[in-house]
């Protein structure tokens, strides 16, 4: 019988835990406090400004440059290549969630969007705006997962069952989106909110460009954990990274729709007129 996990690695999961924690508090209050802190300095100003934008998108990459940096350096891979591709592909998922995508969205209601927002002026739409982005983000990352998982598997001769958790924890993001998409107003919101970001603003172009970018270091991240989890005949680095990927899309995600519904209730988006 196997003897209880020595006190070490029992008390570094602890010290990760308590650090994870802390980082997600500390930016669930940039996320609501920067914005709050933008409109207080500049009372007058009809559109959130860089305060905002940079004040949140900065300190959610501080943060999880920490995470990637400190708290999980221990179960991820260790290599240069793979703590660059790590790190380049969360910046600019925080730079989309927190910086281009908002900015797109006061971009195209600044130039009078057809009118003015339908859905968007209304907060109930967000959850379901969040919880479908985040399993088209977490559906790409997926499908890059498998592919590379293949490839490992294939290099050491061993069969590649899916992880049951990992593939448990997707479907509920899954089950999540279609409860966001078949709620009326979360999938209109989501229509709405991409045909704005992408459509009715050039910051569309540098969005479409970054998410390209992402998927690119995304997929040499993955490439350098099965190489080096095959290297080591150890699948549960790679399938670590897999979790912690996940884990951040899904944080990625609470923390923007808490940044969006703290915008949106200082500087409203205007409501379609209908003329």
């Amino acid at each position: 019988m196997a003897g209880p996990p020595p006190t070490s690695a029992v008390s570094s999961v602890g010290r990760s835990a308590v650090l994870v924690g802390a980082v997600f508090f500390a930016a669930l209050i940039a996320a609501f406090g920067f914005p709050r802190l933008d409109h207080a300095l500049n009372p007058s100003a009809p559109y959130p400004g860089l305060i905002s934008f940079l004040g949140v998108g900065l300190s959610v990459l501080a943060l999880t440059a920490i995470l990637l940096f400190a708290g999980l350096r221990n179960v991820l891979p260790r290599s240069g290549v793979f703590v660059a591709a790590a790190f380049g592909y969360n910046a600019l998922l925080v730079t989309v969630k927190f910086g281009l995508g908002p900015a797109g969205l006061y971009a195209a209601d600044a130039s009078n969007f057809s009118g003015g927002f339908q859905i968007l002026t209304n907060q109930l739409a967000y959850p379901g705006l969040a919880a479908i982005t985040a399993i088209l983000y977490g559906l790409a990352f997926f499908v890059l997962y498998l592919i590379y998982r293949r490839r490992m598997h294939r290099r050491i001769g061993a069969a590649s069952p899916i992880e049951h958790g990992f593939l448990q924890l997707l479907v509920v993001m899954f089950v999540l989106a279609t409860v966001g998409g078949v709620t009326v107003v979360g999938l209109l919101g989501f229509l709405e909110y991409t045909f704005a970001v992408f459509l009715a603003s050039v910051i569309g172009v540098l969005i479409a460009l970054a998410l390209v970018l992402a998927i690119v270091f995304c997929s040499v991240a993955f490439r350098e954990a099965a190489d080096q989890a095959a290297l080591l005949r150890n699948v549960t680095l790679f399938s670590t990274f897999a979790w912690v990927g996940l884990a951040f899309i899904a944080a990625f995600h609470i923390l923007w729709l808490v940044f969006l519904l703290t915008l949106i209730s200082i500087w409203p988006l205007h409501a379609w007129t209908g003329k």
